[in-house]
């Protein structure tokens, strides 16, 4: 019997909710290719991937976020990426609450990915009070950079994590009421 499966939140297009166990094939297919993993040191093994899923269940019970798996709403329970916040710390001891974001290649383009992130944007700021969200992305994801623009963070410095070079993107709360304000 599949685990119940707890709803983060909805978007028009969107659900996000936990990981479950039963998420591993889905999520291991998606982390092993290698086209999806362009612009990661390399693919991840089904181990590593089921040790991911473990760290986030571990997160939702810990702090009460964590990546989510995101599907399509009305299109089944296809895994077609995932989105949420984590605590990180960057190779300079910085820490920071991150956001991430990752969709299926099948949905590139189709703003699934700035939806996504804007409505787990807001959840931080509103349900946790997160006081502010980093992204880390490799200079050259030029699409990722783009998600963070559309999300209304800026480029605040480059940085190094896990020994490689990355943009790390900032927003705070008070940029996001100001941005929805402006023309």
């Amino acid at each position: 019997m599949p685990p119940r499966v707890t709803t983060i939140l909805e978007t028009g297009r969107l659900r996000l909710r936990e990981f479950t166990p039963h998420d591993l094939d889905e999520l291991a297919a998606l982390v092993g290719d290698p086209e999806q993993m362009t612009f990661y040191p390399r693919p991840k093994t089904r181990e590593e991937a089921a040790a991911w899923i473990e760290r986030n269940l571990a997160l939702y019970r810990k702090r009460g976020y964590g990546i989510w798996a995101i599907e399509l709403t009305g299109g089944g329970r296809a895994l077609a990426g995932y989105c949420g916040i984590r605590p990180l710390e960057l190779d300079d001891g910085t820490r920071e609450i991150e956001i991430g974001w990752h969709l299926h290649k099948r949905l590139w383009g189709e703003g699934l990915a700035s939806e996504a992130a804007a409505a787990v944007r807001d959840l931080a700021f509103g349900r946790f009070g997160v006081p502010r969200l980093v992204a880390i992305i490799v200079p050259e994801h030029l699409a990722s950079r783009r998600v963070a623009d559309r999300l209304g963070m800026r480029e605040e410095r480059t940085a190094s994590f896990e020994g490689d070079r990355v943009v790390v993107y900032v927003i705070a709360p008070r940029a996001v009421h100001h941005r929805e304000r402006s023309p």
